[in-house]
């Protein structure tokens, strides 16, 4: 685990070493380890290590190929890479080191990264100059677990592992992109390659780019739409529920086992919900003096801490908690802010990197984490709602009216009124979801139609479900693989990460991503109860009371802060947004009834306070500390 930067210039000026080692000073918190630059002609590779498997100096970065012909620099963690490396020694390749850092250079120089990539089951990042063909490619792992930011100059390629790194290249400026952070504050995410800086994209996940002389070729190694099985899903239809279960406690028993290879110290995330609880039970058969860690925050609505104890008590576990005080919040959202990259809008960010300080205040380094289940597995509401929707939408539009009292009743309630069920098709998800009610040019001007485009095309790629109402649940869940927990995966890394930590996601390795895909919507929802799956997988291995609790989100601990008035007046945003002095108390108020797009906004002026005009975090928190007061808990 470790943080990449490196640069490449097209027409073949040398590179400046000295500019990648300031990049790397601006995310050396992802690798304390050590630090490796590679500089030959017009390439230069950087790495920062966190020192995760085989931390001798054999594992040291850049790695380059004994003919000196391959240069890799890598972030993240391929779990398969034992089973990689006997392959390539039964083909005469030699190896010096026992980390997968070595393994993935060979498979790339040897075999290509197009046939090398897809074989690979983990988390990455990473960049490889083949020097034989003058090429540098740059890669990501399938869902995007592994965060990867680039800067095409058109002379000079810039990259690194977090968006702030780029602007340390003196080819990068950095400049907000207006656009994008409306769609921010609008959606509470970005879609496609879209980052809040003008002219910084996200390497997309799934895909590798090839950077010549001439262009940069972009190709797509995995995709959910393309790549799904729609036959597989019809025969997973067709299967008893118990054999799906079976699998399920298979496949996770074996992600999870391989999750826990680490020659550093691990701990795992137990919030007290099901996947980081589930997570928890098995990872304790394999590993008897397991922690775990669950953030405590002061206030909080919805307290976790107490549903976690329950677990770790019912596993024999050692739990430590991590007490989070009202005013601490300040220092962790305003640290946040400077770590994310992007606006911070979701309330466990900041929770995320206090408990992931205390992981390595206690000499941990690798955190295992439960994300990914609710995507793959229907466990979210707005999934099941979609499911509801388009049921009774199919059930109003094709039985319902053709009886008079119903059509009678249409005039009156718009719910009971038949619909298009085409027209529906192309908007199943937006409109009822984060876009709210807003005219249907919002989809188009917001996030230029990316949404509404993905959610016509899930559709018809899965039109041979013939149960409306699962195809509907089907796409939504795809969708957010897009979309949710793109932002969610990235977030995660970043908060770890700025505490030198490892997060590893069990739940999507590559066989669970295969299986999630392909499974059954009758066994991710269904009789009301949301991943059907999972929960049946985890009886007797957890309380009731913990597999069938209903999901519960994160909130920011204590009453919200208000007086917020006063650092948006004359701020970042107001300038950004074009508000003049009369505006903002309006927005006020405005913000008080809805403090979900306060949140939002204030949000967005500490990222712009921190990225734009260079503010420490530190002084973004003592301005947040002083634009509002702290209200005591209801």
């Amino acid at each position: 685990m470790c943080g990449i930067a490196g640069c490449w210039h097209r027409d073949g000026r040398a590179a400046d070493a000295q500019a990648v080692v300031r990049m790397l000073d601006r995310q050396r918190h992802r690798g304390p380890d050590g630090r490796g630059v590679w500089c030959e002609g017009p390439v230069a590779l950087g790495l920062d290590r966190l020192s995760i498997v085989d931390p001798s100096e054999q594992g040291r970065q850049p790695f380059v190929t004994p003919d000196a012909t391959s240069v890799l620099a890598y972030n993240g963690e391929v779990y398969n890479w034992r089973a990689l490396r006997a392959e390539l020694e039964d083909e005469g390749v030699p190896f010096v080191s026992r980390c997968d850092t070595e393994v993935v250079l060979h498979a790339l120089h040897r075999w290509g990264p197009q046939r090398a990539i897809p074989r690979f089951d983990g988390m990455f990042a990473l960049a490889w100059y083949d020097l034989r063909s003058g090429a540098l490619w740059l890669a990501r792992d399938r869902l995007g677990i592994k965060p990867l930011y680039l800067a095409d100059r058109g002379g000079v390629v810039v990259f690194a592992s977090e968006a702030k790194a780029l602007f340390a290249h003196p080819a990068v400026p950095c400049r907000p992109d207006v656009h994008a952070l409306i769609t921010h504050v609008y959606l509470a995410r970005l879609a496609g390659d879209w980052t809040s800086f003008d002219g910084v994209r996200a390497v997309l996940p799934g895909t590798t780019l090839c950077c010549t002389p001439g262009r940069t070729t972009t190709s797509t190694w995995f995709d959910v739409e393309r790549d799904v099985d729609v036959d597989r899903i019809l025969q997973s239809a067709r299967e008893p529920f118990e054999r799906h279960v079976a699998a399920f406690r298979t496949r996770l028993e074996t992600s999870v086992e391989m999750h826990l290879r680490s020659d550093a110290p691990l701990a795992v995330m137990c919030s007290g919900g099901l996947d980081s609880s589930l997570t928890t039970a098995i990872a304790r058969r394999h590993k008897p003096d397991l922690v775990a860690y669950v953030a405590e925050a002061e206030g909080s609505r919805h307290p976790e801490a107490d549903k976690a104890q329950q677990v770790a008590d019912h596993l024999g576990v050692a739990l430590r908690r991590v007490r989070i005080a009202d005013a601490e919040f300040p220092r962790l959202w305003a640290l946040a802010a400077w770590h994310n990259d992007d606006p911070l809008f979701f309330h466990q960010n900041p929770l995320a990197l206090a408990v992931s300080e205390a992981v390595r205040d206690d000499g941990f380094k690798v955190l295992v984490t439960g994300e990914g289940s609710d995507e793959l597995f229907g466990g979210y509401d707005w999934q099941h709602d979609v499911a509801t929707m388009w049921r009774r939408r199919w059930w109003h539009s094709r039985v319902l009216p053709d009886l008079p009292p119903v059509r009678a009743l249409g005039r009156w309630l718009q719910r009971f009124e038949p619909c298009d069920l085409q027209e529906l098709a192309g908007q199943p998800f937006v409109y009822r979801s984060e876009l709210g009610h807003a005219p249907p040019i919002a989809a188009l001007v917001i996030d230029g139609g990316m949404r509404q485009q993905r959610a016509r095309s899930l559709f018809a790629r899965l039109e041979r479900i013939p149960r409306l109402h699962e195809r509907a649940l089907l796409a939504r869940g795809f969708d957010d693989l897009y979309h949710h927990l793109r932002v969610l995966l990235c977030a995660n890394d970043k908060m770890t990460m700025a505490a030198s930590i490892e997060a590893r996601v069990p739940f999507l390795g590559n066989a669970m991503i295969d299986f999630g895909l392909h499974l059954a919507p009758s066994s991710k929802y269904g009789g009301g109860r949301g991943k059907r799956v999972v929960k049946a997988a985890a009886e007797g291995l957890l309380p009731p009371s913990i597999v069938h609790a209903p999901k519960v989100g994160f909130a920011i601990p204590g009453a919200f802060l208000d007086g917020y008035e006063s650092l948006l007046r004359g701020g970042i945003v107001a300038q950004l947004f074009k508000w003049d002095s009369g505006t903002i108390g309006p927005l006020g108020d405005l913000m008080r009834e809805r403090p979900s797009l306060a949140r939002r906004v204030v949000s967005l002026e500490l990222w712009a306070q921190i990225h734009l005009a260079g503010t420490s975090p530190e002084g973004a928190a003592e301005m947040l500390r002083g634009s509002r007061r702290i209200r005591e808990p209801a």
